[in-house]
């Protein structure tokens, strides 16, 4: 029995694995393989020492993705073609190279903020700004387990190795995503960051979304195989980049990977950016 392993976003984990779930019932004769599906809703760094990796993996992957080289061109199938994503994800490096990993969508994280409580003079326009000795305490974000913060704080460590501590004592994990925006409209803590469908959620309360002058951090969301009989399922890969799932990333406001799917409103007409350090970066923050 193969075994495949999501983990993603929470507002769209459920969805995805209803949508999932039908499209391999459907298509049982193409793949004519028994499936046992394994949903995780964190990001998942604990519990998997050791753990033999899933056969296919949908999704949100550190453990995999902080992997050696050997270990991935071993263990992995490379698609090296690999499937289509949009020309400006190309671009921006956003294909892996060795087609190990396999895009389908992109969940962005913003900060955000209540007036009330934060002049707007005080409003970081850049990510490493957020290591500046003013904002010790004073920065909230969902608990460590969650796909955000271990993005976030990965990222800024590895870009800043001088000034990593700064991240700890500026950044305070707990939670889920709906707490970090109520402590943000008491006024409890200055800035909440998380993925980018609870700042909208967040703007009805008074409080107001930073898109940081290079472009939102973010997380891509990819499906790998294993080497042997899950390469019987690649067809998943075009499942991933079908109008149905792709139309449930826009609706939270993550970035569709597909050609030709519209994007959200915050990209198409307020010129928001992606920001993307490349696989090689990437995973090399990952791994710390």
């Amino acid at each position: 029995m193969l075994r495949i392993h999501i983990r993603l976003p929470l507002n769209i984990s459920p969805a995805l694995e209803k949508l999932l779930m039908e499209h391999l019932e459907a298509n049982s004769h193409r793949y004519r393989e028994e499936v046992s599906l394994i949903n995780s809703h964190t990001c998942g760094q604990e519990g998997t020492s050791g753990q033999q990796p899933a056969d296919i993996m949908i999704g949100f992957m550190p453990e995999i993705e902080a992997l050696t080289d050997e270990y991935l061109l071993e263990h992995f199938v490379r698609i090296p073609a690999g499937f289509p994503i949009r020309r400006e994800l190309e671009g921006q490096g956003f294909a892996d190279p060795w087609g190990i990993f396999h895009l389908f969508g992109i969940v962005p994280f913003v900060m955000f903020y209540n007036p009330d409580f934060l002049d707007e003079k005080e409003i970081p326009s850049t990510w490493d700004e957020l290591l500046d000795q003013r904002w010790q305490g004073r920065i909230m974000m969902p608990g460590k387990e969650h796909i955000a913060p271990r993005i976030v704080r990965a990222v800024l460590k590895h870009n800043n190795p001088e000034r990593a501590s700064a991240v700890d004592e500026n950044i305070v994990c707990s939670g889920v995503p709906p707490n970090v925006i109520a402590a943000i409209k008491r006024g409890e803590f200055s800035l909440g960051i998380a993925n980018i469908t609870f700042g909208k959620i967040s703007e009805g309360l008074n409080i107001k979304m930073i898109c940081p002058r290079e472009g939102l951090l973010c997380a891509p969301q990819t499906v790998i195989w294993r080497k042997g009989p899950a390469e019987k399922m690649l067809g998943l890969g075009e499942f991933l980049l079908s109008a149905e799932v792709q139309s449930l990333l826009t609706q939270q406001l993550f970035f569709p990977a597909a050609p030709g799917v519209g994007l959200p409103e915050i990209f198409r007409e307020k010129n928001v950016k992606i920001y993307w350090p490349g696989w090689e970066s990437y995973r090399q923050a990952i791994k710390q």
